[in-house]
């Protein structure tokens, strides 16, 4: 946490609201400037359960959640933003589905906003709550992140393999499930509500370079240009508009081979868009055979009208195909 004075009480206190054997909260101050560091430590005093850590303020969010993480003594690793509020029994509930669920990585939950500035928040709120379980974060993981980090429990042993969140370019929670989604590793959901999930115009989201758009899709250019057979089968991609012709370029530049365009559009069905051919929808799972099909349009409803196309040509959402936007 950095300069959480105002919400750190409420976000401790729901947080500890649990009767979990085990249970420990570490707080990490990372630059504050405000009194959190006061709050937190009378929190200590009064509760054998909370520790207080600091890392370095250059470090940001990541080195802090590592920081936090190489402290922990327990098997699961919970996350949260010092502004947010824990839903009761969030630690019960995301525990004992990775107890009972061995095969699970990690698991996410519902979240609901607390004080939305704005629809783009809610809506994305709408579409990760929708993701009903591992194969739909999966399948989901181009569109946007499909773990929103501070409503997320990990198992330790994973989080260390995966050597935490790291320092990029981009955002250090999305990169990790990308990392974590490429390995293999299967991420569930349970169905309620684990979080309160506050919106300021002071988030990350709102002020910080590594969410901006450019790095948002060179991140995903980065891990689609990964994905088995991108290499050697190569990536085609449903929309020659701005967004499709943006995603060819950054695809190219990680090594990707691009095959050609998708596009419903008279005008430039039958183009060439940087040497590339562009044909229409009723070619998807006929034309380039084996590469990727990556739904890139913008616009309301697409992705979903190139998923019916996609799987009435009998490709599969997540292997076969992708919706990137």
């Amino acid at each position: 946490m950095r300069n959480a004075a105002g919400t750190l009480d409420e976000a401790i206190g729901s947080s500890l609201a649990e009767s979990v054997v085990g249970l420990e909260l570490l707080v990490v101050l990372n630059g504050s400037t405000d009194g959190s560091g006061e709050i937190a430590r009378g929190w200590a005093q009064r509760d054998g359960r909370v520790r207080v850590l600091s890392s370095p303020a250059e470090e940001g969010v990541a080195g802090a959640s590592n920081c936090g993480a190489a402290a922990a003594r327990g098997e699961f690793l919970l996350r949260m933003d010092a502004d947010d509020v824990a839903a009761p029994g969030r630690v019960a509930a995301q525990c004992g589905f990775l107890l009972d669920n061995p095969g699970h990585a990690a698991v996410a939950g519902r979240v609901e906003v607390l004080d939305g500035l704005g629809d783009g928040m809610l809506r994305y709120v709408e579409w990760v709550n929708s993701l009903d379980g591992a194969e739909a974060i999966a399948a989901g993981r181009f569109i946007e992140s499909p773990v929103i980090n501070p409503s997320s429990a990990v198992r330790r042993t994973v989080y260390e393999e995966l050597g935490g969140y790291r320092q990029s370019a981009w955002t250090e929670d999305h990169d990790l499930w990308l990392r974590l989604l490429a390995g293999g590793g299967r991420i569930g959901k349970i169905p309620q509500v684990v979080l309160g999930w506050r919106d300021s115009a002071a988030r990350l989201t709102r002020s910080d370079a590594r969410y901006s758009e450019e790095q948002v899709w060179r991140m995903k250019a980065h891990y689609l240009a990964r994905l088995a057979g991108s290499a050697d089968a190569g990536v085609a991609i449903a929309g020659a508009g701005p967004i499709g012709k943006r995603l060819a370029r950054l695809l190219a530049a990680e090594g990707a081979v691009v095959r050609g365009f998708f596009d419903v559009s008279p005008r430039r069905i039958g183009q060439r868009i940087g040497g590339l051919e562009v044909v229409g929808p009723k070619w998807i799972g006929k034309k380039w055979a084996g590469a990727a099909v990556l739904a890139a349009v913008g616009l309301p409803g697409a992705r979903e009208q190139v998923r019916g196309v996609a799987l009435r040509a009998g490709l599969r959402e997540g292997v076969d195909f992708w919706g990137v936007c």
